[in-house]
């Protein structure tokens, strides 16, 4: 119960589980345990508590840390910016590098992903200026809209793929296929086990001695926008506030933990802070004859004082 009480963020999801675990005293294993449990309790119950579809693929990729010994295991690891190409290079299909490249550069959620329509792009104001960014309407949590903004080379392989994908109706879904069977579910479950499979086949993800992936090194949806997120702050120095906008965050806490601290880039520049030469200020001392005279000066003084 003491946990119930302490965990009133209103939305179970990566970041806020991540301001959960911020606090020392959740870090134990009843914290842990509470999380577990109430991630399991929303996925199984999510009908009952008016959990939309979308909002439930967000609680099922959320990633509840493990804890060994006194070592905490950090939340997410990003994937470096230079190594996407290898994720794209890994999938078989346009289609997928561009679900990946979107994902990844719009810092999409799964939902927003897979519900961006063929219209939610600006594409007459683009076409005025093809060098420039682009915008598409994406729709969050609850049907909440925002503007996501693409890269311009993005933008041109989306228009290249979208005229070329025999789409039913400009009203389409880009990324959800074209039968009618399909669902957001079902487009979901098939994007998070081929994004799996490229991460194995690309080298990103690691595995153990009995071959299999070791869960911290996995590529998954959400970790792409996590990625993006900690480049923007950690290597092209981005305002964080600016970061914020990128998110689509309400409360920039969400964002703060993505400023994670590379401990090489720590290390390096600290060594170099501490291997600067001390500055130290010039010092001449006064010379005998000017003692000599402010002695005089003070004598003259105490004399004429006493007098």
């Amino acid at each position: 119960m003491y946990c119930f009480n302490k965990f009133n963020y209103g939305v179970f999801s990566q970041e806020t589980v991540a301001r959960f675990l911020a606090v020392r005293q959740h870090r134990d294993s009843n914290g842990r345990a509470f999380l577990n449990n109430l991630k399991h309790f929303l996925k199984v119950n999510y009908k009952e508590l008016g959990i939309g579809e979308e909002e439930r693929l967000d609680i099922i990729e959320v990633e509840i840390p493990k804890q060994t010994g006194r070592t905490k295991q950090r939340m997410i690891v990003p994937i470096p910016h230079d190594q996407i190409p290898l994720l794209e290079n890994a999938l078989p299909t346009e289609q997928l590098k561009l679900q990946l490249l979107v994902s990844y550069y719009c810092a999409l959620r799964l939902g927003e992903l897979l519900k961006i329509g063929i219209m939610n792009f600006n594409w007459q104001e683009w076409r005025k200026d093809k060098e420039s960014m682009g915008e598409c309407r994406v729709f969050g949590k609850g049907d909440k809209e925002g503007i996501a903004l693409v890269p311009s080379f993005l933008m041109k392989r989306l228009s290249s793929f979208i005229l070329n994908g025999n789409y039913s109706s400009a009203d389409a879904k880009v990324f959800m296929g074209k039968s009618k069977k399909i669902t957001l579910a079902t487009s979901a479950s098939s994007w998070q086990k081929k994004l799996k499979k490229a991460g194995v086949q690309s080298g990103l993800t690691q595995l153990n001695a009995e071959g299999a992936p070791i869960k911290s090194t996995v590529v998954y949806p959400h970790r792409l926008r996590h990625s993006y997120a900690s480049y923007l702050i950690n290597e092209k120095n981005m305002d964080i506030r600016h970061v914020q906008e990128v998110l689509r965050h309400t409360s920039i806490a969400s964002t703060q933990i993505y400023t994670h601290i590379d401990k090489e880039k720590l290390k390096r520049r600290l060594s170099m802070e501490l291997s600067k030469p001390e500055v130290e200020e010039d010092y001449s001392p006064p010379s005998s004859s000017s003692e000599s005279s402010s002695l005089s000066e003070s004598s003259s003084g105490s004399s004429s004082g006493s007098s």
